[in-house]
C-alpha cells in the first residue's frame, strides 16, 4: 500500500474531525493533521486511526499538526493522551508542532502543553 493509499484511506475517519498524514513515503517523522472537532463523538475514530497509523509505520516519530483544530473538550484531550501512551508503548515519539489557538488554551488550562512538547517550540 502507497503512502497516498493510507492519507487517503484515513483523511476522513468521522464527519467532524480530518485525520491526515503525511510523509507515508519518507523515512522521518510523519505529520498528522487533525482538523475540525476533537470531541468524545471523533475519539473512536482518532484511536482507530492512530492504532493503523502505527502499525503501518512501526517506529516512525509523528508530528501532529493541529493548527486547524476548531473543538477540543475533555473527552477530545483524553483521545490524545490515549495517543501518546500508545505511542510510547510502541517506542514512537509523539508530539504536537502546531496547535490552534482554542487547542493551546485547552491544554494550557488542562496544564498539559507540555505533555506532547510545547507547540511553542517549533520541532527541529
Amino acid at each position: 500500500m502507497t503512502g497516498d493509499d493510507i492519507a487517503q484511506g484515513l483523511t476522513d475517519l468521522g464527519h467532524q474531525l480530518l485525520f491526515r498524514v503525511a510523509g507515508a513515503e519518507g523515512v522521518g517523522p510523519l505529520r498528522l493533521t487533525l482538523a475540525g472537532e476533537l470531541d468524545g463523538e471523533e475519539a473512536d475514530n482518532l484511536h482507530a486511526g492512530f492504532a493503523e497509523l502505527l502499525a503501518r509505520h512501526p517506529g516512525r516519530p509523528i508530528r501532529i499538526d493541529a493548527g486547524d483544530l476548531m473543538f477540543l473538550d475533555s473527552s477530545g484531550i483524553r483521545a490524545l493522551l490515549i495517543c501518546r501512551v500508545r505511542a510510547r508503548a510502541a517506542g514512537v515519539r509523539l508530539s504536537i508542532t502546531e496547535i490552534s489557538k482554542i487547542g493551546f488554551q485547552v491544554l494550557q488550562v488542562s496544564g498539559l502543553l507540555g505533555a506532547f512538547g510545547d507547540p511553542r517550540e517549533k520541532a527541529a
